[in-house]
């Protein structure tokens, strides 16, 4: 069935919006999680993604960190040590979403770590997708809460840098 010619500017239209505005991210200020999170997806997912960063280093070391996208910039933030930072957005139309944070910690202050928080071909689809995100920023690297364990035993090494 072919759609008729006065209706595709209109849906053009639309689709340019929604690619448009869908993934500008909205942030909380520091939020204290005591408990892992029950669950960290929906029966029926709404598009709004949450993303939320608790600092597990351990030795009482404050977390600095600075996330962001291609659209939008987070700010520089610090965690002290058990504290939690959530930030929202909604998914790219076509599947393109990613942000990205630099953590460091004062112990070793020139030394930089980063890891893409979120990326949506990875946290998106099969088995271990996410609608929030939850995850644990360790010395070894970031761990994200597993549903199906209820621990947090997806763990990541730090992104490396190329020259």
């Amino acid at each position: 069935m072919d759609t008729p010619k006065q209706y595709l500017p209109p849906l053009f239209i639309l689709i340019i919006f929604l690619t448009t505005t869908s993934s500008h991210a909205g942030h909380e200020s520091n939020i204290l999680v005591t408990n892992d999170p029950p669950s960290t997806k929906s029966v029926f997912p709404t598009g709004k993604i949450t993303v939320e960063i608790t600092n597990d280093l351990g030795n009482q070391l404050t977390l600095l960190y600075h996330c962001r996208s291609k659209d939008d910039d987070l700010g520089n933030r610090t965690l002290q040590p058990g504290e939690s930072w959530s930030f929202s957005f909604k998914r790219q139309f076509f599947g393109r979403t990613l942000f990205y944070c630099d953590f460091r910690w004062p112990r070793f202050p020139n030394k930089l770590y980063w890891f893409d928080i979120y990326k949506d071909h990875r946290d998106s689809s099969g088995d271990n997708w996410c609608e929030k995100c939850v995850w644990k920023i360790r010395q070894t690297g970031p761990c994200r809460f597993n549903d199906e364990t209820k621990h947090f035993d997806i763990c990541y090494s730090w992104n490396s840098f190329l020259s």
